[in-house]
């Protein structure tokens, strides 16, 4: 379960990576609504990293108590 965690975070930190390249490619006068829904996503995906972080610490915890 940790593996695909962790796997899931970095695809998510991959994602963050193109949604910021994606930003810093785009008109800044044109393309307004693109660097909305752009900058939307990339606070969601901190959201979720930030969950998962807290989701890996929890399980450390908890596999420290079991063992």
């Amino acid at each position: 379960m940790e593996n695909l965690i962790v796997d899931l975070k970095e695809k998510l930190i991959l994602r963050k990576e193109l949604e910021i390249k994606k930003i810093q490619a785009s008109d800044k006068a044109k393309d307004d609504k693109i660097i909305l829904i752009a900058t939307g996503r990339i606070f969601e995906i901190d959201n979720m990293i930030r969950v998962l972080d807290n989701l890996l610490n929890y399980y450390n915890l908890t596999k420290k108590i079991v063992q």
